[in-house]
């Protein structure tokens, strides 16, 4: 399939597969009357692709997911699993300081109409 057919089958833009061309983590399976060809493969790869990137992981982290069969894949995985648990650990964080955030938004709501302040943070949580 061409590049064009690649995006559309992939539902992404030709810009974002241009880039995880250049970046080398998708490659055509052959090159037909000097075009690039892929395969239905390809699809879902850069899916997965485009997730991670969404997720804020680097390019070269995601290479480092796409590249796991290797001479020594338990040494890969370690790395995967490492670059996992720190994704998650800074996912924690966030959702932490968003917690405390709230917390002291909900504080901070001056009581008007009668209604308490957990009346208000229902009210605020609801719009």
């Amino acid at each position: 399939m061409q590049f064009r057919d690649l995006a559309r089958l992939a539902q992404l833009t030709q810009r974002q597969l241009r880039r995880y061309e250049r970046e080398g983590l998708i490659r055509p399976a052959s090159t037909e009357e000097g075009e690039p060809q892929y395969t239905p493969q390809s699809a879902p790869l850069a899916r997965r692709i485009n997730v991670l990137v969404d997720l804020g992981f680097t390019t070269g982290e995601i290479r480092t997911f796409l590249d796991r069969i290797d001479d020594q894949p338990s040494e890969r995985y370690a790395q995967v699993s490492d670059l996992q648990g720190r994704r998650i650990a800074k996912i924690d964080a966030v959702i932490s300081k968003l917690k405390a955030t709230r917390a002291e938004l909900v504080g901070l709501l001056v009581t008007d109409d009668g209604l308490d302040v957990q009346d208000q943070a229902t009210t605020v949580r609801r719009q």
